[in-house]
This record gives C-alpha cells, sequence and structure tokens, in this order.
C-alpha cells in the first residue's frame, strides 16, 4: 500500500480551511512520517496528536496546520 500526506489549513477552532495533498505517494508510512517530521521541524511550535495520528504545527504568524498520513 501506498501512504500519502494530507495538509489541513485549520482556523482558530481547529476547523479545517483548506486540505492540500502532498503531490505524490510514498511506498512506506516510514517514509511519510519522516517527511511530515521534517516538513513541521521549520515551525516554532509543533508537534505530534497520538489520538488523532496526525501532526500539528503553529507558524509564527499565528497560521495552524495540521497533517495525517493517509492510504493512497
Amino acid at each position: 500500500m501506498a501512504y500519502q500526506i494530507i495538509e489541513l489549513a485549520l482556523d482558530a477552532n481547529d476547523n479545517v480551511i483548506e486540505r492540500k495533498p502532498v503531490p505524490h505517494p510514498l511506498e512506506t508510512r516510514g517514509e511519510a512520517v519522516t517527511l511530515v517530521e521534517s516538513a513541521i521541524s521549520h515551525y516554532p511550535r509543533r508537534g505530534y496528536d497520538p489520538k488523532q495520528d496526525s501532526w500539528w504545527a503553529i507558524a509564527g504568524n499565528g497560521d495552524r496546520m495540521r497533517f495525517v498520513i493517509e492510504g493512497a
């Protein structure tokens, strides 16, 4: 199974306002996790939410993002 990263832009109440898939699928979940962790590394506030199995990030300007991994 291939995996795809979905980037979700959130409003202040954590409602999804934009859904953007990463353009290419990845062969393993491990590759997807590595790519997400690399993508969020430049955000000043970031982390992993085990309850939702997703990663979150907040930019310096307050923009809120969530990253999920789905089967492609």
